[in-house]
Parts: C-alpha cells; structure tokens; sequence
C-alpha cells in the first residue's frame, strides 16, 4: 500500500488511504503540519506499517481542552501531589484553554506550539499580562506531556509535538533581590519586640521557605541536639492551607542552631507557654512552633502580608519574603562558605543548582580562595 506527501503552503502533509473490509472501499487519510518533508514521510512510513499489521486507527475528534481535563485526571489517579496537580490546573485553566482549549488534537502542530509561546510571552494568562520564561516554558511542559500521553495511551495515532522543543527559561544571572548584611541586621534589630522575632531570624539565617516555617512543629526541633528536621510544609492548594512534605529527598533535611537560635527558640517557646495557659481550653492542640495567641497555625500568607507590613515599617528597601531566603544563601556564599554545605542548608538537590542560582556572588569567591592560599604559601 503506497501513500504520498505533498507540500501545502509552508509545510508538508502526508496522504494515505485505507479499505473498508465491508465494502472494499477506499478513503483517503491526511495528516499536515509537518515542517519538512522528512518529517512528513517519517511519519507516512509509521502510518503504512500499521495499516498493513491492522494497528492503525483515525485520531479520535477531540480538543486540545479535551485532552487537558483527561490528562489531569489521569494524572490525579496517578496519586501526585495535591500542589503539583494545583499547579498543573493554574496552567491548564489560565494559560492553556484560554489560547488553545478550542483546536482539534489531531490538528496541533509545532507552529501552533510555537504561536502559543509567542501569545504567552505577549499576553499571558487569562487575567491579562506577560508571563515569564519560566511560566512560558511549564505551559508547553504541560503540553506535550499530554499530547504524549494522548499518543501512548492510544488515543492519537501519533504525539503531534514529540519534535517540537520547548522554550528555553532564562538562566538566572541572580535569585531575585537580596538584602546586604548591613540590611538584614537593621531589620532584625528593628523586630526584635515582634512576636514573631524567631521566625524572622530562621529565615534570615537558615534560609528557610515558607512553607517550612509555617509547617514547623516543635516535634521536629531538637532544642538539647541544636537542629532542627525538615519534614514537613504547610503550602497552599486552591487558596486553602494544606501540611504537605517536602517534594524532594534534600529538602527533606536537618539544620543545625547556633548557641543564638537555640537561645531564640526557647524564648519563643517559653512566650508559647504563656499564651497557652492564657487560652486554656481554648488552645489549639496541633503544636505548630509559630501560631496565632490560641495556638492555631499561621496562614502562608500571613508571614508574608506581616513581613511586609514590618519591612515598611522599619523603611528598609523593599524585598519578597522569599527574598530573605535568597538574602541568606547570598551572604552565606559572599562570605566564603563552600557551596556544598550551602546546597545542602537549603534543600537544593545538587550544589549545581545553587551555583546556577547564585553566580552573582560567587566570582569573587575563587579569587579570594587564591589570595589565602598565596598567603599561606608564600607568606
């Protein structure tokens, strides 16, 4: 059985036909959007073999928002993490079915693909304004690993964008804003009367997230041993608060108290004590390390909301509450501590990343590793 490719406008489509066992009739098949020819009978030869040995079936008629909501479903089935899946769902709803939701499956192809980053990168989300590289990327992650699982779950006869690329993220020259030492200092001098003084202080030093601290329980503090385990999050799926654990195995990990965080941690906890008896029944038995006055865990958001609030107040320069994680990886690293221990205090999988992440404070670094080793050389 013979097939053919012919060159329509500024790509190739590949023609075949098929005979109804029935009636001994032929129908024609196409599939187009194939940016060489190469392309093009790459897959005419696949869509032959398969007719020969009977595997071959027509692509189901089914939008790329179809395809979507099927995929999310297998996917929860699959058991992932309720973040993730919230994730997945932003960009689904937002950035995807808004721009694409309407074209037929069978249809996508790589220069759809490509005018979707374009949009993305022009217009964003539903709600309107660019998204970033990052944003843009994931979008298309999400993409083709439907189309591939709409391919190897037999819904496609092939995966329509299993050549295409997605768009590079830009590679960070720096992790966002971060304080300078003299910065952090003054604003840790100027909480030092907020209730909420130790939490501050472990983001500032510790390089805590957010989630971390507001998951911390005093289960996982070790006042006596100095450290302190990282097993668990409290993060946001859909608005609400929800305890989670950490999505790797590094950031699932112990960090050390110098003699001053224990000294803060006691403090606090002794404070907690005192409200607790103050509540009586009323307090709340779920032993968060940082709560509201009846012991019930702080929202995500309000560490952030009330950092602001503090940062504003003491008029320093303006910084994200993840900024103050950035701020101690930075001067950790500015002050010459090697990058394994640094990875390893803030959870990242390998020294790699932090290297990629924080190469704005690490030329200097080798430099002057050179002038000590001279010193003790040389004299």
């Amino acid at each position: 059985m013979k097939g053919s490719t012919r060159k329509r406008g500024s790509t190739w489509t590949a023609y075949w036909f098929t005979q109804d066992p029935a009636t001994g009739s032929r129908k024609q098949h196409s599939k187009g959007g194939f940016r060489t020819s190469r392309a093009a009978q790459e897959h005419l030869n696949e869509v032959l073999g398969k007719v020969q040995t009977g595997a071959w079936a027509p692509d189901k008629r089914i939008t790329v928002a179809e395809l979507l909501v099927e995929w999310l479903a297998a996917k929860k089935s699959q058991g992932l993490r309720a973040t993730t899946l919230a994730q997945y769902r932003n960009v689904v709803d937002s950035w995807l079915v808004p721009h694409v939701g309407g074209v037929q499956l069978a249809k996508m192809s790589p220069s759809q693909a490509q005018q979707l980053v374009e949009v993305l990168r022009a217009e964003g989300s539903r709600a309107g304004g660019a998204l970033s590289p990052r944003s843009v990327q994931l979008s298309i992650t999400v993409l083709k690993a439907a189309t591939a699982w709409a391919f190897e779950t037999g819904l496609m006869g092939r995966d329509s964008l299993a050549g295409y690329r997605r768009p590079r993220a830009q590679t960070a020259k720096g992790a966002g804003a971060a304080w300078t030492a003299d910065e952090a200092r003054a604003f840790l001098a100027s909480v030092c009367d907020d209730r909420l003084k130790t939490a501050w202080t472990l983001l500032l030093t510790r390089g805590l997230r957010r989630g971390e601290l507001a998951g911390l329980k005093w289960d996982a503090v070790g006042l006596d041993a100095g450290s302190l385990q990282i097993t668990r999050t409290r993060v946001l799926v859909d608005g609400a608060p929800i305890d989670s654990v950490p999505k790797t195995e590094a950031g699932r990990r112990t960090i050390p108290l110098d003699s001053s965080l224990v000294a803060s941690l006691r403090s606090h906890k002794t404070r907690q004590g005192q409200e607790r008896w103050a509540a009586g029944e009323a307090w709340s038995a779920e032993s968060y390390v940082f709560t509201d006055e009846l012991g019930a865990p702080l929202h995500p958001e309000f560490f952030s909301s009330r950092f602001e609030t503090l940062v504003d107040r003491a008029q320093l320069r303006r910084i994200r509450l993840h900024d103050t994680r950035h701020t101690a990886a930075s001067l950790m690293l500015a002050s010459g501590e090697n990058v394994k221990v640094v990875a390893e205090l803030l959870g990242h999988s390998s020294p790699t990343i932090t290297q990629t992440i924080y190469q704005h404070v690490m030329p200097g670094m080798s430099e002057g590793a050179g002038e000590r080793l001279s010193a003790s050389l040389l004299g």
